[in-house]
């Protein structure tokens, strides 16, 4: 089970998040985020700018995290 979503994406550069299961930390997954520049000299290749392997506790403290986030963001706007 691989999970890929595109975070942004503009003319030239795409950022990607993407989940896949570890062996260790049991249960857990690892969270890569990485970036593509379609100017560069490579421009299928992908950059990690981010890399952790998280518990599942971890993984829901992040998405209360971004919850929380969006939460106030949409709070602000109204």
């Amino acid at each position: 089970m691989n999970h890929k979503t595109t975070l942004l994406q503009t003319d030239d550069f795409r950022l990607y998040a993407q989940l896949s299961p570890v062996r260790s930390p049991g249960g857990g997954l690892a969270l890569t985020i990485t970036s593509q520049r379609l100017a560069s000299r490579n421009p299928q290749e992908e950059q990690v700018r981010f890399f952790a392997c998280l518990e599942p506790q971890g993984l829901q403290a992040l998405a209360d995290l971004i919850a929380q986030g969006l939460n106030q963001a949409n709070g602000a706007q109204s």
